[in-house]
């Protein structure tokens, strides 16, 4: 009887630590999916283009939608999307910038994305076709 006993309690134990476990894995899991989900701030209103600031970091969504805003007037003309850019590569769909700043924030295209950046802040730029589009 004894030894049934025993048995019990480490079948007991060893159920408790397997539903401590998983109720880690579950926070974990859900932790982790949500903090991969991006912020994304729409910058236009009514939305056209899908202006969008995403993730911004050591700057507002207010100031990083002022630029963006601003981004978009400025390639509302054609001749600036030629300053802006250049389509290269095969089919000509990668996109190359030609510009590096854009009023006081550094530019850069990294896997595709648009960012803009200067110390300590930075965020992507997205949109419908916005702010390069090769396709």
């Amino acid at each position: 009887m004894n030894s049934h006993l025993t048995s019990l309690r480490t079948a007991l134990a060893v159920a408790g630590l397997a539903a401590a476990a998983l109720l880690t894995l579950l926070a974990l899991t859900g932790a982790s999916a949500s903090a991969a989900k991006p912020k994304v701030y729409e910058c236009q209103h009514p939305l056209v283009t899908g202006q969008e600031a995403v993730n911004p970091k050591g700057v507002t969504p207010q100031e990083a939608c002022k630029v963006v805003r601003s981004l978009g007037k400025f390639l509302s003309k054609p001749a600036n999307i030629r300053k802006l850019y250049a389509c290269q590569g095969a089919g000509g769909h990668t996109p190359v910038l030609k510009m590096d700043e854009f009023e006081g924030w550094k530019l850069k295209l990294q896997n595709y994305a648009f960012i803009m950046y200067k110390p300590g802040a930075h965020f992507r730029v997205t949109g419908t076709d916005f702010p390069v589009n090769c396709s």
